[in-house]
């Protein structure tokens, strides 16, 4: 595996020797926040692990739609892990899914802002995923999509996948995988930022419908049940009504108004907390820096299977957050696992994009030395 050298962060002649030792330093810092998370991270993040633990001493069975919890713990006790054991699989599979994506996004060096991002987001990762939770699964299944991504059926592997942490882990999934998958293989226009938007409201409305159908609830009915006895003293992040009111229609507006926040995450940045704080910043660069750049590919040159893959996964992973996100803490916990494919898309449209603009340029000074070589021909003859 090639070093990706970081020439803007330790000068512009960055040898590969170099480079592998920043990328060695970082590593060994982020595994050290995953080894020590008892002693290093605050409690609230801590929550989750006690609820396996707990459950790994009960639970019977792997159950289809059953409890993500049981299903975890079960998983857990089936393969023999302990909490060490976990933690070293979790840090493990999303900081290699992270170099992976970065490896297969074909550059050889990253630019500081790209560096700074990928860093951001291992950092997040460590903190969410270097710890006993349901994002470790996700975050293995992803690292899978990545060594397969140029796979010719890389969409079955993704509905695959998708359908198993909707069937065992996460039932909202469905949701994500089918919207993914429409966006997927729609027209291209329907990938533009206008279309995109109707997409999610479209989105929004017929599930509020079915809400409203199988429930009588609704659309944000699932964050107002998870609010209802949380005290908004403890958690300073939490999603509340923007409009209160229980209508079908209200519910489609307040989820949308909070797709906006999570796309820009005023709220996350003044949150008062210094790690949601950075979570906020860090999110805001990355969603502009992949819209900016998909619309830019997109109209250079087609965007290839699994970047546009990751790119529809990444709107209707977001549209779907925003109907059941109970706080931006949590929402920024789920896009950790994500984030190496979110990264790939990045990296690998800053790639492409390199690419295109170069052959542009050699194609133009060919033409030129092509038009410079008749042109002396021309006046040779005469």
């Amino acid at each position: 595996m090639r070093i990706v050298k970081l020439p803007g962060i330790i000068g512009r002649n960055a040898s590969p020797g170099v480079s592998a030792a920043v990328w060695f330093i970082l590593f060994i810092a982020l595994y050290a926040i995953s080894a020590f998370h008892d002693s290093t991270l605050p409690a609230r993040f801590l929550l989750d692990e006690l609820v396996i633990f707990d459950r790994m001493k009960t639970v019977t069975a792997f159950r289809a739609f059953g409890d993500s919890f049981d299903n975890l713990a079960w998983l857990f006790n089936f393969l023999g892990l302990q909490s060490f054991s976990i933690s070293l699989i979790g840090f493990l599979a999303s900081t290699i899914g992270m170099f992976v994506a970065i490896w297969r996004s074909g550059l050889t060096s990253l630019k500081p802002a790209e560096f700074f991002l990928v860093a951001f987001w291992l950092a997040n990762q460590t903190v969410y995923i270097g710890v006993p939770s349901k994002e470790i699964v996700i975050s293995v299944l992803v690292l899978l999509m990545l060594f397969y991504n140029s796979s010719r059926a890389i969409l079955v592997l993704f509905v695959v996948l998708a359908a198993l942490v909707a069937v065992y882990f996460r039932s909202y999934w469905g949701i994500t995988l089918a919207a993914t998958v429409f966006l997927y293989i729609a027209p291209n226009g329907f990938r533009r930022p206008v279309s995109l938007i109707f997409f999610a409201l479209a989105m929004f409305v017929m599930v509020a419908f079915v809400f409203q159908k199988a429930y009588g609830e609704s659309l944000d009915f699932a964050r107002q049940n998870a609010n209802e006895w949380r005290d908004p003293e403890e958690v300073g992040s939490m999603i509340v009504q923007f409009i209160p009111g229980s209508g079908m229609f209200i519910g489609v507006a307040n989820v949308a108004i909070t797709l906006a926040t999570f796309v820009l995450p005023v709220r996350l940045i003044t949150s008062g907390s210094p790690l949601q704080m950075l979570g906020g910043i860090g999110v805001f660069f990355t969603f502009a820096i992949v819209f900016m750049r998909y619309r830019s590919a997109a109209a250079l040159f087609p965007v290839g299977r699994f970047e546009t893959l990751c790119f529809c996964f990444l709107v209707s992973f977001l549209s779907t957050q925003a109907i059941f996100e109970p706080d931006y803490g949590s929402f920024l916990r789920h896009l950790s696992p994500v984030s190496p494919m979110i990264m790939f898309l990045v990296l690998r449209l800053s790639y492409d994009e390199h690419i295109t603009v170069s052959a542009q340029s050699a194609s133009r000074v060919n033409d030129g030395a092509h038009h410079q070589s008749t042109l002396s021909k021309h006046r040779s003859a005469s």
